[in-house]
């Protein structure tokens, strides 16, 4: 009984119902492999339990990790039986193949694994490196999947710099610049004018995996890594994560000084900015450049993503007109193009042409 405690959820804050926070445990249910806490709700007066996969035998946590073996090219019997040997639970063949179906619409990644288990060897898919910049990063770069996004869309043909970026990552990045650097993008609050910047709620896929993958995850510590190598593995757009990036004073009088633009970040000669970005997309002929954040209602991270977008166009000399911004949580989403942070259109005078510089 014990072991079934093992494989647990995420305790459960505020009621689904009513969104009260006023819930107590009240008791548990003993499922086949595991034992799930049971809630109740002072406020609507209702009893619940935390997960969305009700009446199923199995664990969530195992069926997302049967799923993404599955995409990592292991066959079906493959996936099985590490699984059940992982978790000491008798998972078979039949079992994955029926998550496949039941899970589809949080794998669009399914469309493309046919293909690429045909063309790519299993360790040529993926690419990862731990990088040791203060705190450790597990950089992972999905080369299979980019390779087909660029291949597949005109649109995207013109990102490649991009996968030539992240292809030389783990032999080129600059790693004693990330252990010195004492200026973090995160660290950045409202330094841009916001006038012309519109921030856009959206309904997105990623917060959906967000809310299906947090149900899994009983530390905090883990979130990140969690859900960044659910959508690597799982969807269809996801290309890296954990990216590393800077942008130094050299950066900044591009910016201002040859494009016109307005960063208004001051740096010496010696400094440079430097960050990871969580999860870095390509789709509908844009580069995305996202970040989870818990609360994202409450938080406004645009200086961040913004430092993030800056550095990425000129680490791979991508316009900064192809790239958009998100930050995101399991039930919002919120996107803006970082030009409009930076470059504000001059309003037209009545009877005068005005010449605007084309952007990066």
């Amino acid at each position: 009984m014990s072991d079934r405690k093992v494989i647990g959820t995420k305790v459960q804050t505020h009621c689904p119902y009513c969104n009260g926070p006023k819930i107590i445990k009240r008791g548990q249910r003993t499922k086949k492999y595991e034992v799930v806490q049971l809630y109740y709700c002072t406020t609507c007066k209702k009893k619940f339990t935390p997960i969305t996969n009700k009446n199923r035998s199995f664990p969530l946590r195992v069926i997302l990790e049967s799923i993404s073996k599955y995409n990592r090219l292991d066959t079906l019997s493959e996936s099985s039986e590490k699984i059940t040997e992982r978790y000491g639970i008798k998972v078979n063949a039949q079992n994955i193949s029926n998550w496949m179906s039941e899970y589809s619409k949080y794998l669009p990644y399914s469309r493309m694994r046919d293909y690429i288990n045909k063309n790519y060897a299993k360790k040529d898919i993926i690419v990862s490196s731990k990088m040791f910049h203060k705190q450790i990063y597990d950089f992972v770069y999905h080369r299979a999947k980019t390779d087909l996004i660029l291949s597949e869309d005109f649109k995207n043909y013109k990102f490649s710099p991009l996968q030539v970026f992240l292809e030389l990552i783990i032999e080129e990045c600059p790693h004693q610049i990330f252990k010195e650097s004492m200026k973090r993008a995160s660290e950045y609050k409202d330094l841009f004018d916001l006038n012309q910047v519109k921030l856009t709620p959206k309904e997105n896929i990623a917060s959906q995996m967000a809310l299906l993958v947090m149900q899994t995850v009983t530390n905090n510590r883990l979130r990140h890594e969690k859900l960044q190598e659910f959508m690597l593995l799982n969807d269809s757009v996801t290309v890296a994560t954990e990216v590393p990036i800077l942008l130094d004073w050299e950066d900044v009088l591009y910016y201002n000084n040859t494009l016109g633009f307005n960063v208004p970040v001051k740096l010496a000669e010696n400094e440079t900015i430097t960050g990871h970005i969580d999860i870095v997309q390509i789709r509908n002929g844009n580069i995305h450049l996202l970040d989870y954040k818990p609360g994202a209602k409450r938080v406004k991270p645009v200086e961040q993503l913004t430092i993030y977008a800056l550095a990425m166009s000129r680490l791979t000399g991508i316009r900064l007109y192809h790239f958009k911004c998100a930050w995101f949580d399991k039930e919002h989403y919120y996107e803006f193009f970082p030009l409009h942070v930076v470059y504000k259109k001059k309003k037209r005078s009545k009877g005068k042409k005005v010449s605007i510089k084309k952007p990066l």
